[in-house]
This record gives C-alpha cells, structure tokens and sequence, in this order.
C-alpha cells in the first residue's frame, strides 16, 4: 500500500523536493495539499495533479486521506505543523531549518520522541551517495589528525530579493537559517561531535537579518573550524564546498548540496599527490525519499532525525549569539 503524502505548503520548494522525484519513486503518492488560502492550494493541486486541496494546513494535517506530511513552510510554521501531525498519527519530513530556534526544535523532538511515527529534516544533501564517499575519505585516514573544516554556502547578490521571506525575521529568515544550516551540518558531520561558536560576525542589510555571516568554531579535541554563508556575496555564481585539513592532507568536496547539479568532485591532496573522485548525478531530493519511505514501511535508520536537528539548531542560535543577533523568533 502506498504512503499518501500530503504538502504543508504550496511552496516552491515541494515541487524540486517532493514533486519532482515522485514519479521515481514507488510505493509514495502525493494524495493532498494544503495552504493558508484554499484558492492557492486549489492552484497547486491542478498543477500537480493532486486529488485533495485544503485551505489550511490544520485541515490538510486532519485528513483521513494522508499518511504523511511534507512540511515546506517557512520555518517558525515548523513547530506547530510538525507537533499537530505527530499528535495526528502522521509522519513528519520537515524541511530544513528544522524550526524557528533550537527551543522550538526541542519541542518537536520531544513530540517525536513519544510518538510510532517518523519524523525526519529534509537535510536531503545528506541521504545521496556522494555523503558516503565524503564519509569514506574521512574515515579512511588518509588526512591523518583532522585539524581544521571549513564550509560555505554562498549566493550572489541580488538572487534573494530584499521581497523575499527569507528577508522577514518573524517567519524564519536569515543566511544562517536558509543557507548556513548546510555548512552547520556539514561541518557537524565532518566532525562526527558538536561545535562551540567562538565568534561570529554578521553583516545586516535588513535589520535583525544576517545578509551573511561567518562564525569560527572550536571542538573539544582542539580541531579548530569556521561556517559563512551569504545572500549578498560579491561573486558571480553560487559557491558551495566542504574543506578539511589534516596532518597529513587535505580534502575538498565541491558542492556537497546537490552533486545533480554538477561540480561534485572529491579532490584529496596528499604527499603523494592528487586524486579526485566524481559524485553520482542521481538526484539528492529522490535518495531523500526513499529513505522517508524506508523509515516508514521498514524502520530503516536515518540520519537527520529530529534530535539531530535540535543539535543543528543548537549551533544556527549559537551563531546569532556570538553575531550580536537573536535567535529567530518563536511564531506566537
């Protein structure tokens, strides 16, 4: 029997994220969509060929025609949404960031906790391929002693819009929280162990709003780091790598993101030279869910779980606080 799917949202992100990969993948239907305006989520339904439409994501959330939920909106809806469909008996793919703050998180993960159903962060750069050949790398020793990692998640000026939500501080947004969230997971899984944020700056063209930030990170065994991401980079085109530096060598994962776009290229440099290896061209967004489904249907294990995403929440605030800036508020 197919999982019935239902989207929290008809945002843009569902369709690269949800309606896209669909088709590829069995056992999963898109069943039903629901928005804060029912003439939108009609829309949304006709454009994909959907057969229920609610006008709020309460209804699409209490319907019998949904297994599981996608949840798209921005990211201080998280909470509410992904508490009342765990309460509902539903299973939960929240996209990332994983809430408003870590606070926020905290409560869907306890939710989570206490609940049959699996509640996963759509961090779906983590569930490709191409994150196990990173993985191979670190653990093969061939850097020796890691001692510094380095991430970036940069888009040039003028893609986002000052018109954009992820301009608006009372709904979610912020570098950090749109674009930073990788480069915190990135490093988080480098690592393997959590962070502290040594300090932070920020610049704000919008005010509460990080335009960009970099933070320099610590860990207890000495290994040193730093994350920045950018909505108003000086460069031309989107910049997206992985850096780790170790005593004996270093490696460098070009666009740990999405490898389907291109310029996935693992190059480990060594005494002994060079040697590059080529990420799959599969979409990030179909191995994602696939293991929404597995998790489901099997009781595979995941690795965005929610208690992963409270850590990642943990540092996205940490980052604020040593930036002079608040964590994102709580949607009352």
């Amino acid at each position: 029997m197919s999982i019935r799917l239902g989207l929290v949202a008809a945002s843009r992100i569902a369709q690269a994220a949800i309606v896209d990969p669909m088709p590829d993948v069995e056992g999963v239907e898109l069943s039903a969509v629901g928005a804060r305006d029912l003439g939108r989520a009609q829309d949304a339904a006709t454009k994909w060929g959907i057969p229920h439409a609610y006008g709020s994501y309460a209804d699409l959330i209490a319907s019998n025609e949904v297994d599981a939920v996608y949840i798209g909106s921005p990211a201080s809806y998280h909470r509410e949404s992904a508490i009342a469909a765990i309460e509902a008996g539903k299973h939960v793919l929240c996209e990332k960031p994983f809430a408003a703050n870590a606070d926020d998180a905290r409560l869907i993960a306890d939710a989570a906790r206490g609940s049959d159903v699996v509640v996963m962060e759509a961090f779906h750069w983590r569930y490709h391929p191409y994150a196990e050949q990173i993985r191979e790398v670190l653990d093969s020793g061939v850097l020796g002693r890691l001692d510094r990692i380095e991430a970036v998640f940069d888009i040039p000026n003028g893609r986002i819009p000052l018109t954009d939500i992820r301009w608006e501080l009372a709904i979610g947004g912020g570098s950090t929280m749109d674009l930073g969230c990788y480069p915190i997971q990135w490093v988080r899984f480098a690592a393997g162990s959590e962070p502290d944020v040594v300090s932070a700056q920020a610049v704000c063209p919008v005010r509460g709003i990080d335009g960009s930030l970099v933070a320099q990170l610590r860990w207890p065994s000495g290994l040193t780091g730093s994350i920045g991401s950018s909505m108003i980079s000086d460069g031309d085109s989107v910049v997206a790598y992985l850096k780790v530096t170790g005593e004996l060598g270093t490696m460098m994962a070009g666009n740990p993101l999405a490898p389907q776009n291109g310029l996935a290229i693992i190059t480990v440099e060594t005494a002994d030279g060079a040697r590059q290896y080529m990420g799959a061209s599969s979409s990030t967004y179909f191995h994602q869910l696939v293991a929404f489904r597995d998790a489901i249907n099997d009781g595979a294990t995941f690795a965005t779980t929610a208690d992963d995403g409270v850590r990642n929440m943990e540092v996205v605030d940490a980052c604020y606080r040593a930036a002079g800036l608040e964590a994102r508020p709580t949607l009352r």
